[in-house]
């Protein structure tokens, strides 16, 4: 396999966007960067118990995260931190999404807030939100004399 260097259309109509910003009308726009647009992935399960929240966010350690719920919003935020350029290195193309991501949840009044749980394995972030036990009527037998 070959790795050849090339522009493709979307590159050239990429960098003729770019040119426009940085133009002296616009003023330079040092730090742009298309790949700075990270948005983890989500999927939202339940079961009898439990709903789920399973989070892609891969190249994170557990550090780079925050989870927080207030007024019964459940906040993910964070920061993926991208790998700095060493001079050995020529970026030829990059697809990889940077930056700081926020992600909040409403939660409804069926979630036991205390006792929600997170646990970041292998570039998933699982959150689980138990249930509140449904009110169960309150049989009592009673002893005829």
């Amino acid at each position: 396999m070959n790795i050849v260097k090339f522009k493709k259309d979307s590159d050239l109509l990429n960098d003729t966007f770019k040119s426009i910003f940085t133009s002296p009308l616009f003023g330079q726009l040092e730090n742009f960067n298309p790949n700075t647009n990270f948005l983890p992935k989500v999927r939202i399960t339940e079961d009898r118990d439990n709903f789920f929240i399973n989070m892609e966010i891969p190249g994170m350690t557990k550090e780079d995260v925050k989870i927080s719920v207030e007024n019964n919003i459940l906040s993910v935020n964070g920061v993926k931190k991208q790998e700095k350029k060493t001079e050995d290195t020529n970026l030829i193309t990059n697809e990889i999404y940077y930056g700081e991501f926020s992600r909040s949840f409403n939660l409804s009044k069926e979630i036991k807030i205390d006792s929600i749980d997170a646990e970041y394995k292998e570039g998933m972030l699982n959150i689980t939100l138990p249930k509140v036990e449904e009110a169960k009527p309150v049989v009592k037998e009673i002893n005829i004399k």
